[in-house]
């Protein structure tokens, strides 16, 4: 009976980066989609037709700053692709 070693092949580490920043772009979207739905079917759900001037006002700015950091997570998506990009560059060149 003869054994055969397992042959493991090592990956370029530039590679295995770039996967994982193309993996985290990939889950972060899905869940950015997943976070602004169910923002959106609570925020529709909450009834504010009894809310006085004030927690009107305090309603709606909480609504903005969470939208405003739905955009903030959007620009992070763009940082990630664009250092999916440079990694792509520097590998390519090397």
């Amino acid at each position: 009976m003869e054994f055969r070693q397992l042959e493991i092949k090592k990956r370029d580490p530039a590679s295995m980066g770039i996967n994982g920043l193309v993996s985290t772009l990939v889950v972060g979207g899905v869940l950015m989609m997943v976070g602004i739905y169910a923002y959106t079917k609570v925020g529709s759900s909450i009834d504010s037709s009894s809310f006085t001037t004030a927690e009107n006002t305090t309603f709606e700015g909480i609504k903005t700053n969470v939208l405003s950091g739905f955009d903030l997570g959007s620009v992070a998506f763009i940082v990630i692709a664009a250092a999916i990009i440079i990694s792509i560059l520097l590998t390519a060149f090397r």
